[in-house]
């Protein structure tokens, strides 16, 4: 009986092996992983400085050819208090080209006219220029004339074009020609935010068995680059509260369709945090049609449904730049905002302000050539008082 219940000996080699616990292998700190730890340290100090001077920044602001968006910002933390908030956007607003059109007037225009050809009559006739001292405040009125045309005329030419179409207030009738170079115009904006996103085959190889990774392993074996072509985040969002004010301005009813077809939800705007390597998405719009309403059972017919589509893997060298780029390759449906005068005039004047702080040089050169006119008319003033004023006083005497 004490044989049968004493384990055999392969049994006793199973249990102290099963007894004897593996020693767990220690995490060693490698220089090449020190290396990489110290520059991802030192790359998120940058970005932190970035993110500062862009937040605080006069230059920044002004530079900043694209609308503020409250979302895409730092933390709460970090972000400009309530006093630099508004110092921001009333800067912002104070260097807009919509700030300085109003200077551009056609009063001005003659004014400076009238007083560039009164000053150059006097200085050209000897008998009527008089004393010198008296006529030499006249040549500050033309220069400074001569600087508010030259303003007005970089004005015209370098606002950008659909914000200048917009500036100027005119509500007459379109048709359909005109609704299509609105479209156009439209379309040429939406390509300023149209952008190229490389794909990163380091961030890919945590899920090296996904097909978009054997794919781009094939593309760069090519000797090529992976990059998918649209709209990122921030352009999306963009695009989506454009839609939604739209919809509210025009009483226009629009759907979203996201997961499966025929099922649509009520559109509301959003904004999305992409983490690396998430596709970037190209848009269509679509009027529902009698079927689709009858099978959704929401909405009615002729009402506007978005839809957003994950653009495909592709080889850089095979993407459009943006002087080739098609729009309505990317951008889907716009044609349904311009059915009618007043909806594309109401599209567009949403649109348009996205153009309000662009070309910041071009701005800076028509800011200066403004005060400048402004700053010779201002001596032009202080000169004939230093004229005229003792000359009041002696009469007073």
């Amino acid at each position: 009986m004490s044989n049968e219940r004493q384990p055999t000996e392969p049994e006793n080699q199973n249990d102290q092996s099963s007894s004897i616990v593996k020693p767990k292998k220690a995490f060693v700190l490698t220089d090449e992983m020190r290396r990489q730890i110290a520059e991802s340290e030192k790359e998120h100090r940058r970005y932190k400085r970035r993110e500062k001077r862009f937040e605080f920044s006069w230059i920044s602001w002004f530079c900043d050819e694209f609308p503020n968006e409250e979302v895409y910002r730092p933390a709460l933390a970090e972000r400009r208090n309530t006093r630099q908030e508004m110092a921001y956007h009333r800067f912002r607003q104070m260097t807009s080209w919509s700030f300085w059109s109003r200077m551009k007037s056609g009063t001005g225009i003659k004014l400076a006219a009238v007083g560039g050809l009164i000053a150059a009559f006097l200085q050209a006739a000897p008998k009527l220029k008089g004393v010198e001292s008296a006529v030499g405040p006249l040549s500050w009125l033309l220069v400074g004339g001569g600087f508010y045309l030259l303003a007005v005329i970089w004005f015209e030419c370098k606002c950008p074009v659909l914000l200048k179409r917009t500036l100027a207030g005119e509500d007459e009738y379109l048709g359909i020609e005109g609704r299509r170079w609105l479209l156009a115009l439209v379309e040429d904006e939406l390509r300023r935010w149209w952008s190229v996103k490389p794909y990163e085959l380091d961030v890919g190889r945590v899920k090296p068995e996904s097909n978009k990774h054997q794919l781009a392993l094939a593309i760069t074996q090519h000797g090529d680059i992976p990059a998918y072509g649209g709209f990122g985040e921030f352009a999306s969002a963009r695009i989506e509260y454009a839609l939604d004010e739209y919809a509210q301005l025009t009483s226009t009813a629009i759907w979203r369709e996201d997961f499966k077809p025929n099922e649509y939800q009520e559109f509301t705007p959003g904004h999305r945090f992409c983490p690396l390597n998430t596709p970037l998405r190209s848009l269509h719009l679509s009027v529902m049609n009698g079927s689709e309403v009858k099978m959704a059972k929401v909405g009615k017919e002729g009402d506007l449904v978005v839809r957003w589509f994950d653009s495909p893997l592709n080889f850089h060298s095979q993407l459009p730049t943006p002087r080739n780029l098609m729009m309505s390759a990317y951008a889907e449906g716009l044609i349904y905002l311009f059915r009618t005068d007043a909806s594309a005039l109401t599209f567009t004047r949403i649109i348009a302000q996205w153009q309000n702080t662009m070309r910041p040089l071009s701005r800076f050169a028509l800011i200066s050539l403004f005060l400048a006119s402004g700053g010779c008319f201002v001596w032009f003033v202080f000169l004939q008082l230093k004229i005229l004023l003792p000359n009041l006083l002696l009469g007073v005497d």
